[in-house]
């Protein structure tokens, strides 16, 4: 297993970037002052404008500055945001589903109550991001730097968080069914309530985690290491591969 600095350090390294599902192929060239849908913006700058309610989506971003813009409400389905420049931007309540954010910089980016349905965010910097009650099934966050992040009361079943750093991550009260941590660092992160039935968290790090009352029916923990991690109240009907020696400290605490 590899170490949490290892992994860290090679989140945002030689891993090809993700290509779009549809690409977009060429689109006419828009107006940055009167942005519309479905058109190439890869030549605006939108950094601290405020454009409530925007509707950029099918658009091409690729690299665009956004950074201290006011988003509430917009419309990104299907857009193309690689390597855009998202820091400190407000996308409250935005529709994000389907959109391929890889490699975006996120860093303090909110995103709280938005619906991002199989979007991608694979090797993008999301250090300190706000996605809280969000909806995002499916979604892919490979390789992804996002410690600190907030990800409380939000729907990410059956989304892929393999190889991220999520140290500190805070996962409070959300759903992750079916969700893949594989490889991922999750050291100090908080999950208390949260489902993770059937989740993958095989050799991932959990170390001084907090799972109190989560669901873990079903989860996969071969090779995950637990050291610290508590799991006051938690639900371990069918988990698979728990360490031998946390299996004993399990036993140990119920008897008494």
């Amino acid at each position: 297993m590899r170490t949490a600095f290892a992994l860290a350090t090679s989140l945002l390294a030689a891993a090809p970037l993700f290509a779009a599902d549809a690409p977009l192929g060429e689109l006419k060239r828009g107006d940055c002052d009167s942005p519309r849908p479905g058109q190439d913006l890869r030549h605006c700058n939108f950094a601290g404008r405020h454009l409530p309610g925007i509707d950029l989506s099918s658009s091409r971003l690729d690299g665009v500055d956004f950074s201290n813009a006011r988003l509430p409400g917009c419309q990104l389905q299907n857009a193309t945001l690689s390597g855009a420049d998202l820091k400190w931007a407000m996308l409250t309540e935005c529709d994000l589903s389907h959109a391929d954010l890889d490699a975006a910089d996120l860093f303090h980016t909110t995103f709280d109550g938005a619906r991002m349905v199989q979007a991608s965010f694979r090797r993008a910097n999301l250090f300190g991001a706000n996605l809280n009650e969000v909806e995002a099934e499916g979604s892919r966050f490979n390789h992804a730097y996002m410690k600190d992040v907030a990800l409380e009361e939000s729907n990410f079943d059956h989304s892929d968080f393999s190889q991220a750093f999520m140290q500190r991550a805070v996962l409070i009260g959300s759903s992750l069914r079916g969700t893949r941590f594989h490889e991922a660092v999750l050291t100090g992160a908080a999950l208390e309530d949260a489902d993770l039935r059937g989740a993958d968290l095989t050799r991932a790090l959990i170390n001084g985690a907090r799972l109190d009352r989560a669901d873990l029916g079903q989860a996969d923990f071969r090779e995950a290491r637990l050291t610290n991690a508590v799991l006051d109240g938690a639900r371990l009907d069918g988990a698979r591969n728990l360490p031998a020696t946390f299996d004993r400290s399990i036993d140990d605490r119920q008897s008494h």
